[in-house]
């Protein structure tokens, strides 16, 4: 792995957004990791308070498939494009995304993320690209 755990949770704790999201690393592996977001009232996306607006989600499969590269480039990695599948609405519950690298290469890098509520059941799938391309210098 290109980046331990302390310094992944410092990448992952450290943006604003994050700390709204309130991020929780469960599991850290090789090409994959395993994100929870803990459920926020704040997260709700219709009047009557029912279900978990898809922006939340979204952003949700976006940080997990960057984190899954990140395991293995040591550093975060810009989004190129994103593609979501919602399967079902995320009532007011915890969020577990599992992503996993289908793709490192020297420019581009794939990640694909499911992400389940407790019970197991798919709310959503997603597929991210990400620029792996090396930071150009300060010229």
């Amino acid at each position: 792995m290109a980046i331990d755990r302390a310094a992944l949770l410092k990448l992952l704790n450290s943006p604003r957004y994050h700390q709204f999201l309130d991020l929780e690393l469960e599991e850290l592996g090789e090409d994959s990791i395993k994100l929870r977001l803990p459920f926020k009232e704040d997260f709700l996306g219709d009047e009557a308070g029912t279900y978990i607006h898809g922006g939340i989600i979204a952003s949700l499969i976006d940080i997990a498939g960057d984190f899954a590269l990140i395991t293995s480039f040591g550093r975060g990695l810009p989004t190129i494009d994103l593609r979501i599948d919602y399967l079902r609405p995320a009532l007011k519950e915890d969020l577990i995304a599992s992503a996993v690298v289908v793709k490192k290469g020297r420019t581009l890098g794939i990640s694909d993320i499911t992400i389940t509520n407790e019970a197991g059941q798919k709310i959503a799938i997603g597929r991210g690209l990400y620029s792996t391309a090396a930071p150009k210098g300060n010229h």
